[in-house]
């Protein structure tokens, strides 16, 4: 029998709280400011780094010698935390959190993959349940591989069946080409479609398209 595995981005899919999502966008801009001392735009130099390298404090060592160390303790401050908790604790989150935890229990295996340090992805993990567990190279964003490189993917067991819901198109083209990896886009509230891979709008949907898959995935391997 296939290996069930649902593989969850976290940023944009599992936390979409408008307000937090600035708040982290605004810390990455400032940090860019702040590596950047003379650069006049750091709003779009923050995007076009992100948009070429899959992440700022990527962008910023490639492209400038920059050590970028110290992103993650910059960008994923206290405040940003804070308010990550009262996202978690919140009636919305909890409620999506209890259909993921019952996937859980009906033999799938949940892992967050993100490139958001683990001080991020494990708190997401923990507001979900016991049983899901976390891949985020972002932990370390001098030497590991990030989405959407390859190598990135590598920490997946090869042989195992992986459905892959992301919001990044570009993440989940990376996906599209590996043996047993099926992407699914995140999309809320859009009626685009793409023609290479289901989209869906919300984590009921996620959830329901894991359990109708379920029994196609002995056929997928």
């Amino acid at each position: 029998m296939a290996f069930k595995s649902l593989v969850l981005d976290i940023d944009g899919v599992l936390v979409r709280d408008r307000r937090l999502l600035d708040h982290v966008r605004h810390n990455c801009v400032r940090y860019v400011a702040k590596k950047l001392p003379e650069c006049k735009d750091p709003a779009y130099t923050n995007r076009l780094l992100y948009a070429t390298a899959g992440h700022t404090a990527r962008g910023l060592q490639n492209n400038f010698g920059i050590d970028t160390s110290d992103f993650n303790k910059e960008v994923y401050d206290r405040p940003v935390r804070d308010r990550l908790w009262e996202v978690l604790s919140g009636t919305q989150f909890q409620e999506e959190a209890k259909e993921i935890h019952e996937l859980t229990q009906n033999g799938w295996r949940v892992t967050l993959f993100t490139n958001s340090p683990i001080e991020w992805a494990g708190e997401v993990a923990r507001a979900i349940g016991d049983q899901v567990y976390v891949v985020c190279p972002g932990s370390d964003v001098v030497t590991s591989p990030l989405k959407p490189e390859a190598r990135a993917f590598t920490d997946f067991a090869k042989h195992h069946t992986h459905i892959f819901v992301d919001d990044s198109l570009t993440n989940l083209t990376t996906a599209r080409w590996l043996p047993n990896w099926h992407p699914v886009h995140f999309n809320p509230g859009s009626t685009d479609r793409v023609d290479w891979c289901p989209t869906v709008g919300s984590i009921w949907e996620v959830c329901l398209f894991a359990n109708s898959a379920d029994y196609e995935i002995n056929n997928w391997q």
